[in-house]
């Protein structure tokens, strides 16, 4: 590859490194902001916001805060318009948040991570909420433990090397309510991650058979009572199952995950 190549690549991660810092938290940033997360200098900075201005991707308010623009807003809708699991769960994930009261979550795994996808919110003032693009680790909670069933051993070793002391101890018990939830078709949290949170999770396969997404309803651990986890569980196994169906998924008994690879 040659110096120019080098350097036109270099270019453009220092380019996705800046629109990188712009989330749901941080919506607009200033020059000084932006070069505080890249940790380039303010004139590099200053370049490659220009740069992104001119493009179309950002725009500058007139109090000089930056923001994504329409042509960032446009690459976001066609993902959205293409992905047709998320679009096809969505009026699911409604139904059951209308059902239920609570936070209703979609998540992918990516490599071993899992990203919040989709949601439809609670209406409670007190509720669980993820944000979609959001990543959180994969080494306590319901949703982990439906994704932990289906990956490598390799994998799993990462996901135990990130977790904290806490967590590695009790490892072991972990892993046997992984055990536990892929034969019963869904995995239940009570504050392992976060303190006060619990929920309820179960997987999506698609045409192949392949664990896809998975579902999660989350809420405050209080509501989350034995009653409401009884009715919880059985419907969103028959909803995730259904789902899975119109996917071509093959029709797996929900208490049979596909195994672990390696």
């Amino acid at each position: 590859m040659s110096a120019q190549s080098v350097n036109g690549v270099s270019s453009i991660r220092k380019c996705l490194s800046v629109l990188d810092c712009f989330s749901e938290d941080a919506p607009q940033l200033s020059l000084t902001a932006v070069t505080g997360k890249t940790g380039f200098s303010m004139p590099t900075t200053l370049r490659i916001l220009s740069a992104l201005c001119a493009e179309g991707f950002l725009e500058r308010d007139a109090n000089r805060l930056y923001r994504v623009s329409w042509k960032a807003y446009r690459l976001g809708k066609l993902f959205q318009a293409h992905d047709s699991i998320k679009n096809a769960v969505l009026p699911v994930m409604r139904r059951l948040r209308d059902v239920f009261g609570e936070t209703v979550s979609l998540y992918y795994k990516h490599d071993i991570w899992r990203v919040c996808v989709e949601q439809a919110v609670s209406l409670h003032e007190l509720k669980r909420i993820s944000h979609p693009g959001s990543y959180y680790p994969l080494w306590a909670g319901a949703t982990a433990k439906i994704f932990l069933g289906s990956m490598t051993s390799d994998e799993i070793r990462r996901v135990y090397a990130e977790a904290p002391q806490d967590r590695k101890e009790r490892w072991d018990q972990f892993l046997g309510e992984v055990g536990e939830a892929r034969q019963r078709g869904y995995a239940v949290s009570l504050a392992e991650r976060e303190e006060g949170t619990s929920s309820i999770a179960c997987p999506l396969f698609d045409f192949t058979g392949r664990l896809a997404a998975c579902l999660c309803i989350s809420g405050p651990s209080f509501r989350f009572t034995d009653e409401i986890k009884a009715k919880v569980a059985p419907v969103i196994v028959r909803e995730c199952r259904e789902l899975s169906r119109s996917f071509g998924a093959p029709d797996l008994p929900f208490g049979a995950l596909p195994k672990a690879r390696g």
